[in-house]
């Protein structure tokens, strides 16, 4: 068998995963993944609900980038 194989029908999709290659984590990371896809689906955002995540990212880095900096510089 390989790693995994899709079988498509008419009214679903249907993937088989070998548990050699996934862990049950692995797995329950990707079924939250594409629960969490789905529900976002669903919701209808405004168009500016990305420009609204960049600005959390940016304001985030900034507070926090020193903790991933510290100790390292860029040059040699």
């Amino acid at each position: 068998m390989t790693a995994f194989k899709v079988q498509h029908s008419a009214e679903s999709v249907q993937v088989t995963f070998d548990k050699k290659y996934f862990s049950d984590d692995e797995l329950l990371k990707l079924l939250n993944f594409l629960r969490v896809e789905f529900l976002a689906k669903k919701i209808n955002f405004g168009e500016d609900i990305e420009a609204l995540g960049n600005e959390i990212k940016q304001d985030w880095w900034l507070k926090n980038k020193d903790r991933f900096k510290k100790g390292k510089t860029l040059d040699k």
